[in-house]
């Protein structure tokens, strides 16, 4: 928000910076030749590739909230969310495969190389017509200079829209969204293996097929977001998220049925892309052009600060209770989010407002 080369595109060079920084990172994964007497280097470069990923990602969510329409936005999410499924499920079989048979350095080489594409692919799509491919080509900045640009200015804007009411709310519910999906993902691979008799691969099987189709029906569900309302259709997903965590937890003499445990897990994998679709589609509905990769970075990290107290949540009460008090301390947490997402108000109106000033 604060720098910008506006003949290239406003958040566009960051994004291609970043995916440089991920190329050059994954590629410096070579030097890791064996990881237990490297782990020092190995911290190192996962520090940097995450640091140019979380970068890049700011920076695309910025983008995004900038050139799609308000009563787009739903679709948008639904399109990331199936990208990012199908990106992890791909690159997670691909990678673990090459490590399993080839080793680090030929991973290494493959992800690169995979990165190195991508960013040659995002060198011809442009922000907005006429701009340049790069610093040095023809083009000219098609989008207007904004005066605002100083790190004050920045956080003054910040300041006008982060707490407003419906800032707030939004702020709730990803922190208790993140809460949900870190007590959730703590929870359920320890039941699935430990007590409902799934092997960790069938584990991982399951994730990688359920979450796929979570996608596809997140990705069919983003019509219906623009149509009826993100929070509506939050109500919604997160109430049989709720009565999820509640049917197992009262149906404690099934949990020797390997099909109906198959099933309930089943539907929680998919439930999560489609939560997301509507969390996400309702923060960005929020967001101030002016500040957008901030303000939704904020957001995003209120909900990363939310799945690590989940998770630990779970750490601090997985020995002290039972897997049915487990699951029913996880249905309260939704209880929780779907209290909060009661309170949201359409904020558009105000958006607009302080966009304008």
């Amino acid at each position: 928000d604060r720098y910008e080369f506006l003949p290239m595109g406003r958040q566009r060079p960051w994004i291609l910076a970043a995916q440089l920084g991920l190329v050059v990172s994954l590629f410096a994964l070579v030097l890791v030749e064996n990881a237990a007497e490297q782990m020092g280097l190995l911290t190192l470069l996962g520090v940097l590739v995450n640091s140019f990923a979380a970068t890049q990602d700011v920076a695309v969510d910025g983008m995004s909230i900038e050139l799609t329409p308000t009563n787009e936005q739903g679709r948008l999410n639904a399109f990331m969310s199936f990208g990012k499924a199908i990106g992890w499920a791909v690159t997670s079989a691909i990678s673990g495969v090459l490590l399993v048979t080839f080793g680090m350095e030929v991973t290494a080489i493959a992800a690169g190389m995979a990165a190195a594409f991508i960013l040659l692919v995002f060198v011809f799509v442009l922000e907005r017509p006429g701009e340049r491919l790069l610093p040095w080509t023809a083009g000219k900045a098609a989008s207007v200079h904004r005066q605002r640009t100083s790190f004050a200015s920045v956080f003054s804007g910040i300041n006008e829209v982060l707490w407003l009411r419906a800032s707030i709310i939004v702020l709730i519910i990803m922190f208790f969204d993140g809460l949900v999906n870190g007590y959730g993902r703590a929870l359920m691979p320890i039941a699935a293996v430990n007590l409902f008799g799934f092997t960790t691969p069938q584990w991982s099987q399951l994730v990688a097929v359920m979450g796929l189709v979570g996608a596809v029906v997140a990705l069919a569900l983003g019509p219906m977001i623009d149509r009826f309302g993100a929070q509506k259709m939050l109500l919604l997903t997160i109430a049989v998220v709720a009565a999820h965590a509640f049917l197992i937890a009262g149906t404690q003499q099934l949990w020797t049925d390997s099909t109906y445990m198959l099933v309930m897990l089943s539907v929680w994998v998919v439930m999560l892309p489609i939560t997301s679709v509507c969390v996400f589609a309702l923060a960005m509905a929020i967001c101030s052009k002016n500040v957008s990769a901030t303000q939704f970075a904020i957001y995003m990290s209120v909900a990363n600060l939310g799945a690590s107290a989940g998770s630990k949540a779970y750490g601090v009460v997985a020995e002290q209770a039972s897997y049915v008090e487990n699951y029913t301390i996880f249905g309260v947490f939704v209880l929780a989010m779907l209290f909060a997402t009661f309170f949201h108000r359409d904020p558009t109106i105000s958006a607009e407002i302080v966009d304008s000033g």
